[in-house]
Parts: structure tokens; C-alpha cells; sequence
């Protein structure tokens, strides 16, 4: 069934307005505790520092969920060990370069070229055997490129926030791949030994068993790095960071479960004009350390930038078949 043919079907009944609900709100809370990581830097704390406390203690909090979602007798097996612990590095890796790059360049032109991770996408499944692209993912493609031209101009990124943003498209991409072999791993292993997965609940264990190998890794860092003070202003945004970031991410596996990964994707990218949108209050408001206020010309051509960009993501993933 299509996304257009599912969105039917659902229309007036409450799974669809809670879904895009939940959907929002993984985007809002997503911009937010990009927000977050960008005025802990500001103020003097350690991006590093600030990866590493967060995740750990969402790896904790997620330990309880993946103790009740795991399968009973689920062997080890590579199928979904391996990419786990792609998926754990590459996401950490990741958020470690976006968090470098909101330490130099607001949240407002940060987020929106996140966005960006569907040219990857598409690089790399060019690559894969038997993953063609079609020209509607070209256009896609393409669109997001000249939304990215937008942003940049006049007062875009500067080179090194630039850098940074790209490759940290770039091993999202690789964990995205990741995640959807962990997902598919969990199903094949746990169907092989007599108890079987729904896709759903494969995939809210996939992101609880991600986030305890991340905050496995955090911790591991944490031991080795106990010689460095850490104050109440770490552990505060820390706290702040991983609430709001674990909020957008339950939010967002509701939203898939109620209408779909295809339409879930749509809606989380909206956090770009979000960021924007936010920015732009925060600027108004005075919050010059945090946002430059910006003419109104700029702040239009950003806004609209930032449409472009979640129209090519819906045309990337949608299938109008």
C-alpha cells in the first residue's frame, strides 16, 4: 500500500492526527536539543563532554526498555551484532561532529543542512549492486543540493561548521544503513529460533539496544577520562540534552508505528524550519550569543531554503506509484 493510499485509509480516525503529532514532535524536540548543545558550548563546556554524559545516561534509562522488548532464547548472531555496533559508532560519530559544528555556527543554519544526508544516502546506495535510483530520487537529490546553495548564501556556515555538517551527513547515512540491517537482523535471527519479530517492536529495540551500546561506549570514556572534573553545568545539559533528545526519539518510533517510516520521515524533517523558526525567536528575543538576528530578506530565503530541503527529503522517500 502507498503512503497516499495508507494516509486515506487513516484519515478521521485518531491514529493519523496522533501520528503527525508524534511526528512533530520529533522534529520540534530534535531542534531543541540541538539548541541545547549549542548554548552548553557557548557557555564553556566541552562538546565531548556533553556527547559523552548524555548518552550514557540515555544508554541507562534504555536499559529497562530493551530488557522487556528482547526476545526470549534470541542467539548472538553477526546478523545483528554487527550492524549494532556499526550503528552505536556511526550514529555517536555522528552527533560528535554535529555538536563540533554547533559550537561554531548557530542551530538555525546547522540543522537545516542535516538534511543533506539524502544526497549520502544516495551516493551510497549508487554504489550498492541492485540499488538503482530513479530519476524522482535524482530530482530529490537535486533539490536539496539547491536548497543547501541557499542556506549558504549570504552568511552561510563557515568553512570548518561546513565541513563538519557534511560528514556528519555522511556517517548518519552509514547509520541509517546500519540500523535498517540491525532491524532486519533482529527479525531473521529471532524468526530462526521460533520466535518471531513484528517490525514494529524490532524497531524500538533496535534504537533501545543502539542507545545502551552508545552509553556502554560513553561510560567506557567517562572511566578513562575520571581524572577531569565534571561540575553541575555538564551533567545539567547533559540531563536537559538526553530528556529532550529521548523524548524526540520515542515520539518519533510512535510516529512510525502509527503511520509509517515513509510519512514518519517526512514529518521528523521538518526540524529544520523548525531551528529556523526558533532562531529566529530567540534572536528577537535577545539571545544574540545563541542566534544572530538576521534582515528579514535572509531569514525568508533561509525559511524557504529549509522547505526545499523537506520537499526533497518527501520526494526522496515517498513512492507515488
Amino acid at each position: 500500500m502507498t503512503l497516499l493510499a495508507t494516509t486515506h485509509a487513516l484519515l478521521g480516525g485518531p491514529a493519523l492526527a496522533l501520528g503527525v503529532a508524534a511526528g512533530f514532535t520529533a522534529a520540534l524536540a530534535s531542534a531543541v536539543s540541538y539548541f541545547i548543545s549549542r548554548h552548553h558550548g557557548i557557555g564553556g563546556g566541552s562538546s565531548l563532554r556533553l556527547l559523552v554524559l548524555s548518552h550514557a545516561l540515555m544508554g541507562a534509562v534504555c536499559i529497562p526498555g530493551a530488557w522487556l522488548l528482547w526476545p526470549v532464547s534470541l542467539p548472538p548472531a553477526s546478523a545483528w551484532l554487527v550492524p549494532m555496533f556499526g550503528s552505536a559508532t556511526s550514529y555517536l560519530c555522528g552527533q560528535s561532529l554535529v555538536f563540533a559544528a554547533l559550537s561554531r555556527a548557530e542551530t538555525s543554519r546547522v540543522a537545516p543542512l542535516l538534511g543533506l544526508k539524502i544526497a549520502m544516502l544516495a551516493a551510497i546506495a549508487s554504489m550498492l549492486p541492485g540499488e538503482p535510483l530513479d530519476l524522482r530520487q535524482w530530482i530529490a537529490v537535486a533539490l536539496s543540493l539547491v536548497a543547501a546553495a541557499m542556506l549558504q548564501r549570504g552568511g552561510g556556515l563557515p568553512p570548518a561548521a561546513l565541513a563538519l555538517t557534511l560528514t556528519a551527513c555522511v556517517t548518519f547515512a552509514v547509520s541509517d544503513l546500519f540500523i535498517v540491517a540491525l532491524i532486519d537482523g533482529l527479525q531473521q535471527t529471532a524468526a530462526a529460533a521460533g520466535n518471531p519479530l513484528g517490525r514494529v517492536r524490532a524497531g524500538v529495540l533496535a534504537m533501545a539496544v543502539t542507545y545502551v551500546v552508545c552509553g556502554l561506549l560513553s561510560a567506557i570514556v567517562m572511566l578513562a577520562s575520571r581524572g577531569r572534573p565534571t561540575g553541575w553545568h555538564d551533567w545539567k545539559f547533559a540531563i536537559r540534552y538526553a530528556a529532550t533528545w529521548l523524548v524526540g526519539m520515542a515520539a518519533l518510533y510512535t510516529c512510525f508505528g502509527l503511520v509509517g517510516a515513509i510519512f514518519g520521515n517526512i514529518l521528523q524533517s521538518t526540524r529544520g524550519m523548525m531551528a529556523i523558526a526558533i532562531g529566529a525567536a530567540l534572536a528577537h528575543r535577545g539571545w544574540h550569543d545563541l542566534e544572530t538576528r538576521v534582515d528579514r530578506q535572509t531569514l525568508t530565503r533561509r525559511a524557504v531554503a529549509a522547505v526545499l530541503m523537506t520537499a526533497a527529503i518527501a520526494l526522496y522517500v515517498i513512492d507515488l506509484a
